[in-house]
């Protein structure tokens, strides 16, 4: 699996087929690039078209998770093997303790992220089944998702205080080049 990472001619190689498969099917996420073309999900964000994707340092995780901790409403996913694991509500604030960032009890959302570990951060605005929407995508060193946080919706629309938050964070921090 190639991690894209250096390789910028294999980003451009790849940035037509994912244009492609955008056009084609109505259900498309960053695991269904990277499973199609046996990529990493970091190097299938780098595919997509500039528009659609920024990225900041891991070491931004910090600042970008006081930001989400303002939303209004968001869904927490995370995937394990072929299992998603969604919770939906406010994003709790947190702090540093114990080698993890320690979130706030209280809201459905709770436990113990390993920060460290993210190497970088992903502002992701890819349309799902014919639907905006917009996620920060946490990845590790290696290029796979360690979880997203989408947007929040209401009767399938996203909630504007949230969107514009996105869009604030992602002008903010989304100015890393890899």
């Amino acid at each position: 699996m190639s991690t894209c990472t250096a390789d910028t001619s294999a980003i451009e190689a790849l940035r037509p087929q994912v244009e492609t498969m955008l056009t084609t099917q109505k259900m498309v996420m960053l695991d269904t690039i990277a499973r199609q073309f046996a990529v990493t999900e970091l190097c299938a964000a780098r595919a997509l078209p500039e528009s659609m994707r920024a990225f900041a340092p891991g070491t931004a995780f910090d600042d970008v998770w006081q930001g989400l901790a303002q939303w209004p409403c968001a869904t927490f996913i995370m995937r394990h093997g072929r299992s998603v694991v969604e919770i939906k509500g406010r994003i709790p604030g947190g702090k540093h303790g114990g080698g993890y960032f320690n979130l706030e009890h209280g809201l459905p959302l709770s436990g113990h992220i390993c920060s460290d570990e993210v190497a970088h951060i992903c502002f992701l605005s890819l349309p799902f089944m014919g639907l905006e929407s917009h996620s920060v995508q946490f990845l590790d060193a290696a290029g796979a998702v360690l979880f997203a946080i989408y947007v929040g919706r209401e009767k399938k629309a996203l909630i504007p205080e949230a969107r514009d938050g996105f869009f604030a964070l992602r002008d903010a921090f989304g100015k890393e080049e890899i």
